[in-house]
């Protein structure tokens, strides 16, 4: 009986000592979340106070003036524009002329399309620093939690209340967070030097923004409606110039290229005592014409083939976008879900709070659920960045393939 008073002593002496100056070490850095169906998730730090915010659209113009890209097609389209007038002076009637000028807009609209696809890696990989922070982050208050069950574990031992096989559990649950914290440093690294590489912004000098907007994104009406203007928008030049060599062909090389194969034996040789300058033997007639006659029907297959080259990619987009559209919807549920937890776990951890207040659980108990609270933060993040990046390509499907 004796013993067992002991035993119990010992324990009621660990608990005291362990748990210690009770206070949630971790509480003034959770997450805030507004469950509205406009949701601005914030994330604050100390450093914002002593660095310069990069916001996401400061690094967004950033990307684009550094994009060689770009550059390279703005230097493209004064080229188109000097063409242009070469044509203008030469004719500025007919199909060449009409063809050229269709090429300056094709151009500048492929710039504002290349603008907008940098747009969206540039906000990708913004909102995969700001991923890996909070990873980081919360793989350091891992640590910190650990540690203290390891030095409460050895307290614990010490009073006979723990084996040394546990106490190497909890020594090694402490080296597996660092070695993944070494992990953590170096991929966040590597990210940081390719966004100064890709905007020119060394992220030493900058804290970058955490904030993220979320909206419910809804298409009013008919989807099929709203998913063949976007895509006719997208696909604009691209039926205007098949409609204008569609038009050249029926008008032009109708009238210029044989549209039918005569018989050869229409065809005669010219005179050959000196009279004619160039004399054509009826082969050499009756090749030429075949030559033109091929030049048509290839002419007339390009038109077929544009026709449905436009037609596969409009039936291509219009799947991709409707399967975008299913997920956005998914991804809604889901984060409506996720938020409703946040709140659950808020609750539970403020009652978590007044537990440690009332000595019920211990400081190391209570912050290890604020972290384990902590993942729910970082998948709300990662289901938004996810929406509003599947959103933008619903409303710019031409950004799709800077979001493969």
């Amino acid at each position: 009986m004796r013993k067992n008073i002991n035993k119990l002593v010992a324990l009621a002496i660990g608990v005291s000592v362990i748990s210690g100056s009770i206070i949630p070490v971790f509480a003034a850095d959770t997450t805030s979340i507004n469950t509205t169906d406009s949701t601005t998730v914030t994330s604050t730090s100390v450093q914002a106070q002593t660095k310069q915010v990069l916001t996401l659209d400061d690094a967004i113009a950033a990307g684009i003036a550094n994009d060689s890209t770009i550059v390279l097609e703005i230097k493209n389209i004064n080229l188109q524009e000097d063409k242009l007038d070469i044509q203008d002076d030469i004719n500025d009637n007919g199909y060449d002329y009409d063809n050229q000028e269709l090429v300056v807009k094709q151009e500048k609209q492929k710039r504002d399309f290349m603008e907008d696809e940098v747009a969206q890696k540039i906000t990708d990989k913004y909102n995969d620093l700001i991923a890996q922070s909070k990873s980081l982050e919360k793989i350091k208050k891992q640590i910190e939690v650990e540690t203290k069950k390891f030095n409460d574990a050895k307290l614990q031992k010490d009073l006979g209340l723990m084996t040394s096989i546990n106490l190497s559990q909890v020594e090694i649950n402490i080296q597996t967070l660092k070695n993944s914290e070494v992990n953590a440093e170096n991929k966040l690294k590597n990210s940081q030097d390719y966004f100064t590489v890709l905007t020119g912004k060394d992220l030493n000098k900058y804290v970058l923004d955490g904030d993220i907007n979320y909206e419910v994104f809804r298409i009013d009406g008919s989807i099929d409606e709203y998913f063949d203007n976007i895509i006719d928008k997208y696909l604009e030049y691209d039926k205007e110039s098949y409609d204008l060599f569609k038009d050249h062909v029926k008008d032009d090389l109708k009238d210029t290229l044989p549209d039918t194969l005569p018989d050869k034996s229409s065809f005669s040789s010219d005179a050959t005592d000196g009279t004619v300058t160039n004399p054509q033997t009826q082969n050499q007639k009756y090749q030429k014409v075949i030559e033109g006659y091929t030049a048509y029907l290839d002419a007339k297959f390009r038109v077929v083939g544009k026709s449905v080259e436009l037609s596969e990619k409009k039936k291509s987009y219009k799947q991709i976008l409707n399967a975008y559209y299913t997920t956005l919807l998914s991804l809604e549920n889901n984060i409506n879900v996720l938020k409703s937890n946040i709140e659950l776990s808020n609750k539970q951890l403020s009652i978590a709070k007044l537990q440690v207040d009332l000595g019920l659980i211990t400081k190391t108990q209570y912050n290890s659920q604020v972290v384990a609270s902590e993942d729910l933060d970082i998948n709300l993040r990662g289901l938004i960045d996810n929406y509003n990046k599947i959103k933008n390509s619903i409303e710019k499907p031409w950004t799709i393939i800077a979001t493969a």
